[in-house]
């Protein structure tokens, strides 16, 4: 398959409906006819991988991915491991940057047109498209008569695996890792292998197998680099370098015949310590983090209490800490880790993402920190848990209509709070009771639920969601997708105001421009270095668009703000077209949900698809925000 075959198998896998070709050649920015040849290149696919999963057509109505059973997982995984690998540019771009950073110079763009087999243009347009994005990096590649990348070499070592670890593992062994191995014997190679399981040895951890493998590619591109004369000199060390990682050195020094100072070998100790260990139980109750994440992870756990009226349990503060401590040691080497589940929660719970970050951003030890955006979200992740237990965010009060028995009745309120845990239902009540309170002037309705579920229709106005007697996944999809656009018993409604605006290429020039508009219209009190702070970690790439929610100080009034960008710049290796900002003022903070939830709905409507991106659009994961501001 490629790329945009690969982009319509994970939409029909996201979508449990019929959607018609015309609504997918739409979303791709294809023709209908290309849909369909895609469609016959996907079942073929799948077969070849032996899934009995395949596409259905059904005219009028248009395809659906029948998923045979337990397949799902499987091909998500599979889809995760070959996107990457099926992007027209993924295996040009990662010899480009091995070759740059990894492969004796002097590098030319003949050289490099040769070592990447290609044409000399797409390699000047390639230059290009990495002095952008590494724009505000503290990195460039130097063109002229030689070419190099250049800028500190810890700063170089930080970036270069921040990209590798951007990309799926399995399309990285498959692509990158042999171009790294070319040069490395067989004794080489062991000699690695032994490193590895040493430190892993003298860690006293287990190392997942991924971080086995990321550790292992480190050693290598390090041997590369000093080989090549790149040296760490002037790096701080971040803690004592231990007995250990010093023999180390000596060992490496030996066996390749180079020079290992002990910069090199502190900054090898903190990737170690960077890797996923396989936390257990018994693990995380006997790690003990150092004093500076065991004081961070006493404030943050103070200034939730502070904040909820709850202490924040004792079972979460230990990793909390841990959390803290490796995302301190990640800034510190400037390793960018990506966070899988960092969409899920600054999007789908952009509710809970928002309440906690009104209290997190207001923690000087945090901000000091400044940790990056994927190691801030999984400290989110931790408290989440805690902000369901303390009841924080809006729950919705239930009434259950019904005109059929009680076991209905029953098996209803059991399943909806079974399935939901925003939702309570608080009385099963009769059709017949809500059509009399309901002719009332003033109903009385209004007092005791946010919204009706019933089996039928109610001819009502009052918000309601019907659902089958089935009470089942989808019924409850239906519930999540309507309920949290109603706030007291109406529709939620937010400002949103809509501008266009021209800014320069550079990333730099994006976010004084937003913040000039804002505090010229009164929306913000914000300082622009406040500002940067917030997009860097609470923002996210979505689409194209450069989305922000944010709840607290600096904020006037509750408003969603569209930026619409003319020459939008490139953000995480992606053209950017618009900023999308929701601005909660603290006392609406009790309407988080709605909000959010309408905030949401807007940019499906009016965000700034991918169907137009430009050509030298590249992964969106392309390590983080940090460095384009």
């Amino acid at each position: 398959m490629n790329a945009r075959q690969g982009s319509l198998l994970r939409a029909l896998l996201n979508e449990a409906e019929y959607k018609t070709c015309a609504w997918y050649a739409h979303l791709l920015g294809c023709s209908e006819k290309t849909v369909r040849t895609d469609v016959k290149a996907i079942d073929g696919f799948l077969r070849h991988e032996g899934f009995a999963s395949c596409v259905s057509r059904r005219r009028g109505s248009g395809l659906r991915l029948v998923l045979a059973a337990h397949e799902a997982n499987r091909l998500s995984r599979l889809l995760d491991e070959s996107e990457a690998a099926m992007h027209p540019r993924f295996e040009r771009l990662c010899r480009e940057l091995v070759v740059l950073t990894c492969t004796p110079g002097p590098h030319t763009v003949e050289s490099l047109t040769r070592a990447v087999f290609t044409n000399k243009q797409q390699m000047q347009s390639d230059l290009h498209w990495w002095q952008r994005v590494l724009v505000g990096r503290g990195l460039a590649v130097r063109t002229g008569r030689r070419i190099e990348f250049v800028g500190a070499e810890w700063t170089q070592r930080g970036f270069l695996m921040s990209v590798l670890f951007s990309f799926p593992p399995q399309a990285v062994r498959r692509r990158i890792e042999p171009l790294l191995l070319d040069a490395a014997s067989g004794c080489d190679q062991r000699f690695f292998d032994r490193c590895i399981e040493e430190v892993q040895d003298n860690l006293g951890f287990t190392l997942s197998s991924n971080a086995r493998w990321q550790l292992g590619v480190y050693l290598r591109i390090m041997v590369a680099r000093i080989q090549m004369g790149h040296v760490i000199a002037d790096r701080p060390l971040t803690g004592e370098l231990s007995g250990f990682f010093a023999s180390l050195g000596n060992r490496l020094s030996r066996h390749f015949g180079i020079a290992v100072n002990e910069a090199e070998m502190g900054l090898l100790q903190d990737m170690a310590n960077c890797c996923t260990w396989q936390w257990s139980a018994e693990l995380m109750e006997r790690y003990e983090p150092n004093d500076r994440a065991r004081a961070m992870a006493a404030d943050i756990a103070a200034a939730c209490e502070a904040a909820f009226g709850e202490p924040v349990p004792a079972s979460l503060i230990r990793p909390l800490g841990i959390l803290v401590e490796s995302g301190l040691t990640r800034r510190a080497c400037g390793l960018v880790v990506q966070n899988p589940n960092e969409l899920a929660v600054k999007y789908d719970s952009m509710d809970g993402m928002c309440l906690l970050s009104s209290v997190l951003c207001e923690v000087p030890a945090l901000v000091e920190a400044r940790l990056h955006t994927s190691d801030y979200t999984r400290l989110v992740l931790v408290l989440v848990e805690y902000l369901e237990r303390v009841g924080s965010l809006r729950h919705y009060r239930v009434g259950l209509v019904v005109n059929s028995g009680i076991d209905l009745a029953l098996w209803g309120r059991y399943r909806i709070e079974k399935l939901s845990s925003r939702v309570q239902v608080v009385d099963v009540i009769a059709e017949n009771e809500v059509l009399s309170a309901c002719a009332r002037p003033s109903s009385p309705l209004l007092d005791r639920f946010d919204f009706l579920v019933s089996f039928e229709p109610l001819p009502v106005d009052f918000p309601s969601v019907t659902i089958s007697s089935l009470v089942d996944e989808r019924d409850l999809e239906r519930i999540v997708e309507a309920i949290p656009l109603w706030r007291r018993g109406r529709e939620a409604q937010v400002p949103c105001e809509r501008v266009r605006l021209t800014v320069p290429a550079t990333p730099s020039a994006l976010l004084p421009t937003v913040h000039r508009d804002l505090v010229a219209s009164g929306a913000v009190s914000l300082g622009l270095e406040r500002f940067r702070w917030l997009v860097r970690t609470l923002g996210f790439i979505r689409e194209r668009s450069l989305v922000l929610a944010w709840c607290g100080e600096g904020v006037e009034r509750t408003a969603v703000h569209l930026y619409d960008l003319d020459g939008g710049p490139q953000l995480a290796g992606k053209r950017c077209a618009q900023v999308a900002l929701l601005l909660v003022h603290p006392d609406d903070r009790g309407d988080l949900t709605p909000l959010t939830e309408r905030f949401k709905r807007l940019l499906e409507s009016q965000g700034a698809d991918g169907a137009e991106a430009a050509e030298d659009d590249f992964f969106p994961g392309f390590p983080e925000l940090r460095g384009a501001f």
